[in-house]
């Protein structure tokens, strides 16, 4: 092939000097023949460069999921942190709720807690490649846990500013809010509580309108919210008993005290000690009788204690 290639000559004339430049058809062809070879390994490099690449990358990235023993326990210990966190944040939901019940503030819907409050930011690459460097038996939903974490936070802090709002301009009738204990729990025990039982003395069953705590005689008693001595005297079922009146509809009465320490039309505020627990009036062991009354009918107590601890006592 290339012995007939010999025999051939081309000829260029330049059209303004008049020059001839002879061209051999061999040197021709290997011309040809490089700049076509050239461009096949162009376009074969440009075509399988990135399966290439990809096929290298993801060598790689599989390796990596096999080998990283210490990412994975990283990822694991982190996860646990996370849990924690999570537990914390749902205690703080209930104590939320809470404050929102004792200051009469609606509660925050369900799906809005599970939700939380602002979107997620854009991802940052390098927390995102955590879940694709794990092996596959690994699933860790890192982003969305922290995720929600922030925007439970943010819920939280957007519910205490409304609390904090709300009750600056409510201190005061909260100060009249009858709801902490009538005596001090390290001293007492919660022996009885409202609602029907069987009587000590008629041993029938009747409607126990209050909440009995046993203590020593003399234990102090304490009033359990802002207000004025309604009734300060001695009767025949209840024996020494003070009656206070706090505004706004609510009414305590405690009961069977050995001593009164306010009489009739003395203003008192909450944590004032008022008289001493005692055995008087029909009473079979000492102990403090404790009511609430809210517009003149009898509520449970334990629907109003900022403490929710006896809720489960009976």
């Amino acid at each position: 092939m290339f012995k007939n290639l010999k025999k051939y000559k081309i000829i260029l004339i330049d059209e303004k000097s008049l020059g001839v430049k002879e061209i051999s058809s061999k040197s021709l062809f290997y011309s040809i023949s490089g700049i076509a070879f050239c461009l096949i390994v162009f376009l074969f490099v440009s075509f399988y460069s990135t399966d290439i690449n990809n096929f290298l990358s993801l060598k790689s990235i599989l390796w990596h999921k096999s080998k990283n023993v210490e990412l994975q326990n990283l990822v694991k210990e982190q996860d646990e942190k996370i849990d924690i966190l999570i537990d914390q944040i749902d205690s703080l939901s209930k104590r939320d709720e809470n404050l929102r019940k004792i200051i009469k503030l609606p509660p925050i819907d369900n799906d809005i807690r599970k939700l939380g409050v602002g979107g997620a930011k854009k991802t940052n690459k390098i927390i995102n490649d955590i879940n694709y460097l794990l092996p596959d038996d690994i699933e860790y939903d890192f982003l969305d846990r922290i995720n929600f974490i922030k925007r439970s936070i943010n819920l939280e802090n957007l519910s205490y500013s409304e609390i904090e709002e709300y009750t600056d301009k409510k201190l005061e009738e909260l100060l009249h809010y009858p709801g902490i204990y009538p005596i001090s729990r390290k001293n007492s025990r919660f022996t009885s509580g409202y609602g029907y039982r069987i009587d000590p003395f008629s041993k029938k069953r009747k409607h126990h309108k209050g909440d009995d705590f046993s203590a020593k005689i003399g234990t102090d008693v304490i009033a359990t919210a802002n207000g004025i001595v309604k009734t300060s005297k001695r009767s025949y079922i209840s024996g020494n008993y003070i009656q206070i009146d706090h505004g706004n509809g609510y009414v305590t009465t405690y009961g069977h005290l050995s001593e009164r320490l306010v009489k009739k039309g003395d203003r008192i505020h909450r944590g004032d000690i008022i008289g001493k627990v005692g055995n008087t009036g029909k009473s079979t062991a000492p102990h403090l009788h404790y009511e609430i009354s809210f517009n003149d009918k009898h509520i449970n107590p334990r629907g109003i204690y900022y403490d929710l601890s006896l809720n489960d006592k009976k």
